[in-house]
């Protein structure tokens, strides 16, 4: 089983999923919301979510 996380962003008030930025490094790709900005790290407004997901696939 593994767990991964989806991060969603609720600044214009309806939840859109983030998507890692492809130009850096998978392992230190943060998701970045293109409206706002905002990034789990960096999120002044509170707007950032996430879910853990589970897949038993493995």
């Amino acid at each position: 089983m593994t767990v991964y996380r989806q991060w969603f962003c609720d600044c214009n008030g309806t939840l859109h999923e983030l998507e890692p930025d492809a130009h850096l490094e998978e392992d230190a790709a943060e998701p970045a919301c293109p409206r706002c900005g905002a990034t789990p790290s960096s999120d002044p407004k509170h707007t950032i979510r996430y879910v853990d997901r589970e897949n038993y696939s493995d």
